[in-house]
């Protein structure tokens, strides 16, 4: 993609060149300054939501075996966006034991949808090379669909199976992070963690992005457009999905981090002149061992995954410790107010499905909460 993307620009660079010399000084002027705003004036052509994945942290790149089926995904149960909005990602082949993905050689790939309730839309091939995006992937109705994953032209090419868990539009119009919503008038974007600011090294971060009027705060109900997000400051990479198009108001899913630390997160869109970005402060913490140390009073919490329970430790005390389960579809399926003075407490999760969860913790006396996620 970035080869591509420089080749074009030479391309333009060697025409602009050609034609140059023939205008007047007058023309001259007026054609660098188009120039210049056709090749920055764009946050989409130089933005980063389609990175090459070898450049993040934890992937290695190389020659290596090409078993597996590598994506832009965590996991092969992916909760994407609502109907009719898109989100890139992208495929590689590599090494099931290394972890390398192997760039010796160039692919396409294709989906094909195997049973769900409406239609798959959008580009379904990818262009060939050892890594591919698909940039605007839709589907037509909320419910989970089975997709396959094919490589090449040929019928029995089957690389690998991924479910799509395809929700309802979340009407964010209300949400007291919004306020009230208005058709128009929107002209600044605004990204308000779904859960909590404080994340695990890796884990997913949900982050909700609407479009409001900076004038009294109200969501503009009407957007549609492409909010992109990428990393102002901090210490590691931003990966995962740092797109997506639709509208009129946005949850990032699957946005990560790559080591421990503080960063600044910037979203936008295209027109800059049209919508004002938006940042948002993120602390990253580290994992060891399945034990969870959260910066709320040096909580600890284990094990991770769990099984029939979860266990809280603090040699303070965790008096007043307000506990929340909510799955990967945001519904709250636990909750847990303490109310003893004891060190340790132990939470009864058998009746849990098996799956990702996001734990929050509130300590309601000092105000402080704090999100991460769990696998059962």
């Amino acid at each position: 993609m970035c080869l591509v993307l420089f080749y074009k620009k030479q391309n333009i660079f060697q025409s602009f060149k050609i034609n140059f010399n023939l205008m007047s000084l007058k023309n001259k002027f007026i054609a660098y300054i188009s120039f210049v705003f056709l090749l920055f004036g764009s946050n989409h052509i130089i933005s980063q939501s389609t990175p090459n994945p070898c450049d993040f942290s934890k992937i290695n790149c190389g020659e290596g075996e090409k078993n597996k089926l590598y994506t832009s995904f965590p996991e092969d149960t992916i909760v994407y966006a609502p109907p009719g909005m898109s989100m890139p990602f992208w495929f590689a082949f590599g090494d099931s034991s290394t972890g390398i993905i192997d760039t010796t050689g160039a692919y396409s790939f294709s989906l094909s949808k195997v049973e769900g309730p409406g239609d798959i839309e959008g580009v379904l091939k990818t262009t060939k090379g050892y890594y591919s995006y698909l940039n605007d992937i839709s589907f037509s109705e909320v419910g989970t669909y089975k997709i396959e994953i094919n490589v090449g032209d040929s019928s029995d090419s089957l690389a690998g199976r991924l479910l799509f868990i395809v929700p309802a539009e979340e009407n964010f119009c209300g949400d007291i992070r919004f306020g009230e919503c208005v058709e128009g008038g929107g002209n600044q974007i605004l990204a308000q963690p779904k859960f909590s600011s404080v994340v695990p090294v890796d884990e997913v971060m949900p982050i909700m992005v609407g479009v409001v009027d900076s004038s009294n705060g109200f969501l503009d109900s009407t957007f549609f457009g492409t909010i992109d997000v990428n990393k102002v400051s901090g210490p590691g990479k931003i990966y995962g999905i740092l797109s997506m198009t639709g509208g009129p108001w946005f949850n990032f899913n699957y946005i990560q981090f790559s080591e421990e630390g503080f960063y600044t997160i910037r979203f936008f869109e295209e027109s800059l002149t049209s919508y004002k970005e938006s940042l948002m402060n993120v602390q990253v913490v580290e994992t060891v061992s399945g034990l969870i140390t959260i910066p709320l009073s040096h909580l600890r919490v284990y094990p991770n995954p769990f099984d029939d329970q979860v266990v809280i430790e603090n040699k303070n005390g965790l008096k007043g410790l307000r506990l929340l389960f909510s799955n990967s579809l945001g519904q709250n399926v636990l909750e847990r107010n303490i109310a003893n003075s004891s060190n340790k407490v132990k939470i009864n999760t058998s009746e849990l499905s098996d799956g990702v969860y996001f734990v929050t913790l509130s300590d309601q006396e000092a105000l402080k909460v704090t999100t991460f996620k769990i696998v059962k």
